[in-house]
């Protein structure tokens, strides 16, 4: 029979750019020949039936009357549902720290893509405060200062017996190979094909968008950092030019972002546009005139390398990030100074007046294909053939 691989990951709660990533890397083991299940220890039966999972097997496991914490936490302090799925000659692929505990009695052969290491583990004490800003990241947080040492020690542990591990760029391979003692293959995040496919103004009339606009998007909560972008906006020279936000976001940020901008002059000249679907979102690339990218230190940056195959011009900061990585300064966009919203601005302002859209068009487009699918589809595939071949 055909071999299997099983994609683990705790919650299908959201559609992001984990759960984009995990729809590709299924698909590509499906073009290769092999059978491939998702499982979830906590399912959003809507979510599950989105486009991206189209044609995938998705199961979640564990009791129906525990939560997806329940049964995450159930397999880490041993009572496993997950017996009842998978079988021995399975390949698993973990994309957690959690599910890497729950499959730790297994003894199949053992995958994982790693974007970032656990931050309520690993960052430093003041900026993992910062990024506990949600209830189940509180208790994570207080969790870290009760068990973290321990916890830190089971996860070496068990990220070492792991017997491929992927990252997500180079940036965080510098990071976690020296933490985890491990040389991990760079695998990027393919950008899905659908964004190779640029669209003009005729095509499209749903937001009814201006014919010049600044865009970001992603899910809007702090770590984004759109705070930093709309001072940006509010400091640039250009005051005609409207700015863009699309992403599902959290009520309080978005609150507090509205709050930010009507202080600072600028919330008639900023739109939300809520969740967007893939088609339209390449819409939006496509006829933007600059993406701008306001994290810090992106780990990748899914978001900018689609700007890119969309053949829009991308703004980073210079702070050795993912989405840095991405960007080729002067070729396919601009660095700017990292934090300096003043900076920032200045770049937005210069990218708008020169046209660089227009007169870097094929520079933009050639810096795309390193996230093609065609192409991170060999480095994968090859990647774990080698394994299974062992």
């Amino acid at each position: 029979m055909t071999k299997r691989f099983i994609l683990c990951y705790d919650f299908l709660i959201e559609i992001g750019g984990l759960e984009r990533l995990m729809a590709v890397h299924a698909k590509f083991l499906k073009n290769a020949g092999y059978r491939v299940k998702l499982i979830f220890g906590e399912m959003n039966r809507e979510l599950a039936a989105n486009e991206i999972f189209s044609g995938l097997d998705l199961e979640e496991f564990g009791s129906k009357y525990l939560s997806g914490a329940g049964k995450i936490l159930c397999g880490i302090i041993g009572k496993n549902y997950l017996k009842n799925i998978i079988q021995p000659d399975d390949t698993l692929i973990s994309y957690s720290f959690p599910m890497n505990i729950t499959l730790r009695n297994f003894n199949n052969t053992k995958i994982q893509y790693l974007n970032h290491f656990p931050n309520f583990l690993y960052l430093p004490i003041r900026e993992r405060w910062a990024w506990a800003n949600n209830t189940k990241r509180k208790i994570a947080f207080f969790y870290s200062l009760l068990l973290g040492s321990m916890t830190k020690k089971l996860d070496k542990k068990y990220v070492d017996k792991n017997d491929l591990i992927f990252v997500n760029s180079n940036f965080t391979k510098k990071k976690l190979d020296p933490l985890y003692n491990i040389d991990a293959v760079m695998s990027y995040p393919p950008v899905n094909n659908t964004f190779s496919r640029r669209y003009d103004e005729s095509t499209y009339e749903k937001f009814e968008l201006p014919s010049r606009y600044i865009f970001a998007s992603g899910r809007i909560i702090p770590d984004k950092r759109y705070d930093l972008l709309i001072e940006a906006f509010a400091k640039m020279e250009n005051k005609q030019i409207p700015l863009v936000i699309a992403g599902n976001y959290d009520k309080n940020e978005y609150d507090k972002l509205n709050k930010l901008a009507e202080n600072l002059g600028v919330a008639n000249r900023i739109y939300f546009l809520g969740f967007v679907t893939t088609e339209e979102l390449v819409h939006i690339y496509s006829l933007a005139t600059v993406y701008v990218v306001p994290t810090k230190q992106e780990d990748f940056g899914l978001c900018s390398a689609e700007s890119l195959s969309c053949g829009c011009p991308i703004i980073v900061w210079d702070d050795d990030g993912g989405s840095c990585e991405q960007t080729i300064n002067k070729v396919n966009g601009y660095h700017a100074i990292s934090y300096i919203t003043s900076d920032l601005a200045r770049m937005i302002d210069k990218c708008i007046k020169e046209e660089f859209k227009i007169t870097h068009r094929e520079e933009i487009l050639d810096s795309a294909k390193k996230f093609s699918e065609e192409h991170q589809e060999k480095i994968f595939i090859n990647e774990i053939k080698k394994v299974i071949s062992c």
